[in-house]
């Protein structure tokens, strides 16, 4: 019997706070077992901050990812293109792969999944080995999101629990946007690159939290490496998915790939016993002859960096983003693309939508991926000083199925980009 599966039998302890609602109709845990009560010290030898109860884990044990309880991670971010294909379940491990491999632009791809459930107060932890390969950063966190976005709209609060650009330190950070992360009042405690002790790349180890009404603590294999004094008396405090993910943050990544991130388990614990887990998140996002992505949705738009919010003018939706390149271009940021899941192979026009103004870019570059990725047209730009408020048709292009088919804005020029709305017709 594996280690992992006598653990499983001996008892449960992970951590929602017995400050969260009920949720009537939920499913009970896949395995049941019978509750020891609180411990400090488990069977394993790891030590777990005392009064916790595991509520909810997955181990890995089945053939593929269940995907009833993960998102997988699909964004364009740094170097990197985040795939399905890149996440495995093998062998009782999650595996995430990082691969040189051209992709919708990018030169490596990545991987990572992401909880559908959003956790509050609790005990979390996973245990993982990770690979020394340079230049990719490897995380354990917690944020508001779904992994087609983590710049998206309700990123209210940020918790990085392991944060890795070598495999011998970690970072450990907070972040607080009181009203979004727009917010010019947003508070953190950051403790960048503190020294692990080891080589995290050599064996597994355990990376956890507490996130109590307090605030954070860090612990690394049960040793308390960090606290965090946030209390809900001056935070407010979130309920956050869960992320397991691996990126490249260079363009000189390391060239000896593939390499993997294996995480061994995924364990929630809560103060009570009888927390009923918290509901989960499905996918929104439309389908069909016609589709419609706003800068707003949470699936099918993304950008490189935290572009400014904007109401003014008669956008489309819920409002717009907007983003000027400082004194000179830079490639990881000033850039918003449309990205919309094709259920129909074939033919479609692409328009565009934005809100004019004398402060836009009268040239805005366009790269459209079209035949799934495998073709890009970059021959187009928009004036967005003109034609404002309405549909504006960028051309037509071979859409294969999936996800990767897209339109992209690139902010090289002087001026304002805007990113307000596309839409996707299908005509054969």
């Amino acid at each position: 019997m594996r280690r992992k599966d006598f653990i499983r039998q001996v008892g449960k302890g992970i951590a929602f706070s017995a400050l969260l609602p009920v949720y009537p109709g939920l499913s009970p845990l896949r395995a049941q077992k019978k509750d020891t009560g609180p411990k400090a010290v488990s069977d394993d030898g790891i030590y777990r901050p005392e009064g916790y109860h595991l509520i909810w884990e997955d181990n890995f044990d089945g053939a593929t990812l269940d995907e009833s309880e993960w998102f997988y991670r699909m964004d364009l971010k740094r170097s990197s293109v985040q795939k399905k294909e890149n996440v495995k379940v093998e062998n009782g491990h999650l595996v995430l792969a990082m691969r040189k491999e051209d992709c919708l632009g990018l030169q490596y791809t990545g991987a990572g999944i992401v909880s559908k459930r959003r956790w509050q107060h609790g005990y979390y932890e996973i245990k993982a080995k990770v690979t020394n390969a340079a230049g990719w950063h490897h995380a354990f966190w917690a944020q508001q999101g779904n992994g087609f976005l983590t710049y998206c709209f309700d990123r209210m609060m940020e918790i990085d629990v392991m944060e890795m650009e070598a495999t011998t330190g970690s970072n450990h950070n907070l972040w607080i946007y009181p009203d979004g992360w727009n917010s010019k009042q947003h508070k953190w405690n950051s403790v960048p690159n503190q020294g692990l002790g080891f080589d995290a790349s050599r064996d597994f180890h355990v990376y956890g939290y507490e996130y109590s009404q307090d605030g954070i603590k860090f612990y690394v294999d049960g040793t308390l490496r960090h606290s965090i004094n946030a209390t809900q008396d001056d935070h407010k405090h979130y309920s956050l998915n869960l992320w397991l993910t691996v990126i490249a943050t260079h363009t000189d990544a390391e060239p000896d790939l593939p390499a993997y991130d294996y995480i061994d388990y995924v364990r929630c614990y809560s103060r009570n016993p009888h927390a009923s887990l918290p509901v989960k998140v499905e996918a929104a996002y439309e389908r069909g002859p016609v589709i419609y992505i706003d800068s707003y949705d949470g699936w099918g738009f993304n950008m490189g960096d935290y572009w400014e919010i904007s109401s003014e003018g008669n956008y489309y939706g819920k409002n717009y983003y907007k983003w000027k390149r400082k004194e000179t271009y830079n490639e990881y940021t000033d850039w918003a693309l449309f990205r919309p899941f094709i259920s129909d192979e074939g033919n479609y026009d692409i328009y565009l939508r934005w809100v004019a103004g004398t402060d836009r870019s009268s040239e805005v570059p366009l790269e459209i991926w079209y035949d799934g990725g495998k073709k890009c047209d970059k021959t187009k730009t928009i004036n967005q000083q003109q034609q404002g408020e309405q549909w504006v048709k960028i051309g037509n292009y071979h859409f294969a199925h999936g996800w990767n088919n897209l339109i992209k804005l690139i902010a090289r020029n002087p001026g304002y980009v805007i990113a307000d709305a596309a839409k996707f017709v299908r005509t054969s």
